[in-house]
Order: structure tokens, then sequence, then C-alpha cells
């Protein structure tokens, strides 16, 4: 990729410059295979994750307890049910209303850009994993979260965090975690309210899952909205910020949706910007790439690896080939809205949310929120970008804005 306002790692352009020498699938060693061909993918992962039984929690392990087998898709099974709590009209007005007052309050306040987008993002989502915390819980909640999130959007090729950050996010993570333990377990014991969030489900499979991996399977939800739900509207605010002409489209198409009514049904009622938050997680998928260990040995038409092996996936790369997508490395939400050609935008291909079994199981939210999200910056708030000639999009760790600073401001004629 030659665009001087993309900034990738060198690993990532390595991976790169393989694909396009020896094909979308090659051994980087002897137990490491890249596998970037989106039907192979499918397959690979499909046959890796066959069997869904969740390892013991990390307490059990230390005290050299087994615990009752129980599947992941059990669990998935609960939590998709109860997204569709979440993504009913009443609590994407709740959602909404939560990313407003954070915006309401960072108003003409100078800021990175991009840490901006991650709280507005971020944080409102936390109520619908684990919601009712008391003040100081929900604070050390979101302490976690940003722990997290900060090393994400830090510039780490090796992925591991700067010197001292690592032991912070533990003692974070643990803190966290006993609060999540506490409510897990108040609501078990009626003495907290049940909820419609993600961590209710959950209470009615301590009896088998266990308070340990309860705990576990709460946290790892927490841990699933750093990054690149926050990554995604970062990069939807740089391109609103320099394409003018979708902004005044956006604008008209938006402003003529309250906001209440837009909940309703935002991605059915809002198809502009729509293709355009499906044009951002196409062209700017995070993470850019990720790594499995081969759970159990699999012989693929393609390829073959032994339990232990190691093999990476990357959507990114899979969004930007050539033989699949028209330009496939320009920005162009027309692609999604009928006037493009439709065998250009097929379904295999297009994983921003990952693959089955292991994709994630709020896509639709993500959906529903990132327009959300769009909505208030057309009808509520504009940027001021301080020198847009220097932002870029840095590919590392997520996908996300460089060098993107300004202030928030209200729209004239917005309360």
């Amino acid at each position: 990729m030659s665009d001087p306002t993309i900034v990738e790692t060198e690993h990532l352009r390595a991976l790169r410059a393989r694909r396009q020498e020896e094909g979308p699938i090659f051994r980087v060693g002897e137990k490491f295979c890249a596998v970037l061909d989106a039907d192979a993918v499918q397959r690979i992962e499909a046959a890796n994750y066959a069997d869904l039984t969740m390892q013991d929690g990390f307490v059990d392990t230390v005290r050299g307890r087994t615990s009752e087998d129980f599947s992941w898709a059990r669990l998935r099974s609960a939590w998709s049910k109860q997204m569709r709590h979440l993504t009913a009209t009443a609590s994407l007005r709740d959602l909404a209303r939560r990313m407003a007052d954070l915006l309401d309050a960072e108003v003409g306040r100078p800021q990175d850009l991009v840490w901006l987008a991650e709280r507005a993002v971020v944080d409102p989502l936390i109520p619908m994993i684990v919601g009712g915390l008391a003040p100081r819980a929900q604070r050390r909640v979101v302490r976690e979260v940003h722990s997290k999130v900060s090393w994400v959007l830090s510039d780490v090729d090796t992925h591991r965090a700067p010197r001292g950050h690592r032991v912070r996010m533990m003692l974070h993570q643990l803190v966290a975690g006993l609060e999540v333990r506490r409510e897990l377990s108040g609501r078990a014991h009626g003495t907290r309210e049940r909820r419609q969030d993600l961590a209710d489900p959950v209470v009615d499979m301590l009896g088998t899952l266990g308070i340990g991996r309860a705990v576990d399977a709460v946290t790892a939800l927490l841990t699933a909205i750093t990054g690149s739900p926050g990554a995604a509207g970062a990069c939807l605010l740089l391109e609103l910020s320099r394409r003018p002409e979708w902004q005044a489209r956006l604008d008209a198409e938006l402003g003529a949706i309250p906001l209440d009514a837009l909940c309703e049904a935002p991605t059915r009622l809002a198809p502009s910007a729509t293709a355009f938050v499906k044009e951002i997680l196409r062209i700017w998928s995070s993470p850019p790439f990720v790594t499995r260990t081969v759970r159990t040995d699999i012989r693929d038409e393609r390829v073959s690896m032994e339990q232990g092996e190691v093999y990476l996936l990357s959507s990114y790369l899979i969004h930007h080939d050539a033989d699949t997508w028209t330009d496939a490395d320009v920005f162009r939400p027309e692609r999604w809205m009928g006037s493009e050609n439709g065998a250009r935008c097929p379904h295999g291909p297009y994983v921003p949310f990952g693959w089955a079994p292991k994709s994630c199981i709020g896509a639709n939210l993500g959906m529903a929120q990132l327009v959300l999200f769009m909505h208030l910056f057309c009808t509520r708030y504009r940027l001021q970008v301080a020198n847009p000639e220097r932002a870029q999009i840095a590919v590392a760790s997520v996908v996300r804005p460089k060098d993107f600073h300004g202030t928030l401001v209200r729209r004239e004629g917005t309360a």
C-alpha cells in the first residue's frame, strides 16, 4: 500500500508482501502459519473451535481443581438472546443518551480526538455488559477498561505493554474482577437487582459454570470492547472530517430523523450512514490480525496443522484484497448502496466481526451504535480539527488515526 496517509507496522507490511508472492496461505515458521483466505479461515476456525468446552477458571487452576465441563456455545446462545433486549429501542436510546452526556462534558476542550472517540464509544457500553454497579465499582471497572485501551492505542509493534503498564493493567483487572464477582454473587443471592445486561444470563448458570469461570466470562466481554469499537469510532470521525461531500450527505439524511426515532431501527432508517459505517469497518477493520493456537489437529484441503501450532488470520488484509474488492484500498461507501456491483460486496470476505464460531456476538449492537454515534456528529456536534493535514491512519495493535487532534463544539441552534 503506497498511500502516505497510512502507516503500517513492519510486520504487517511483511505479511502483505509474502501474501502477494506466495498466495493467501503460507508458512511463517515451522510451527506458525498465515491463513489469509476468507473461505479457508472459516473452515479452520470451525474445525479449531468445534469443541468449545471452557477451560477451568484461574483460581481453580491454581488450586488444582477441575471444573464441570461447560460449553461456550451455551453461554454464547444465552448472550445472543439477551442481545435482543440490548438492541431494542429503549436500550439504544439509553446508549445514545450516555454517549451524548459524555460528549457534552468534552465540548470546548482541545484534545486527542482518538481518545475522545474511544471514551464516547466504549464507556457507554459498560452498563450493557454489567449494569447496576455502585459509583465506586463503576469507576473501578471503567479504569480497568481504560488501562487496556491506553495499551492498544499505543504504537506497540510487539503487542507488549510499556514498562510498568502491564502491572497496572493486571492490578486494575484484579480489582474489576472482584467487583464483577460481587455483582454476580449479589444477584444470585437476591441482594442485588437482576438486570437486562450480558452479565445476567451468567447468573442462571453459576451452578455448573462456577463463580470463577463466570467472572472470567464477563471480564472477557469487557476486554472485547477495548480497542476495536472505539478505534472504529475514531476512524469514522476522521473520514467525516476529510470528506465534506459525505458530511453534507449524512447531515441531510440524519438531520431529518430525530435521534429517538432513529433508535427504532438505525441501520434501516439511515441507509447512507449504514453504508458509511460498513465501509469504515471494511477498510479500517480492527484488529488488523489475530493469532490462534491450534486446539486439535486440523487437516484442511489447503493446509495441515498440528495441535499446539499457531495460525494467523487478518480481516484487514482480506478486506484489502484486490482480487475480491474493486478499488480495495479506496474508501468508497457507495459500494454498499446498490449503485455499485453487488458482487464486489460478498458476504464471505466481509468479516469485520470475525468468523464463526468466535465471531462477535455484539455485531448488530456495534453497527447500531456507530450509526447513532454518527447521528450525534451530524446533528449535535462538529469537530474543529487542528492541523488536519497531519492526520494519518496507523495500523498497529488496532487500526486508528494518528496525529488527530482538535476540539469538539456544539452546532449552532442545538441545546
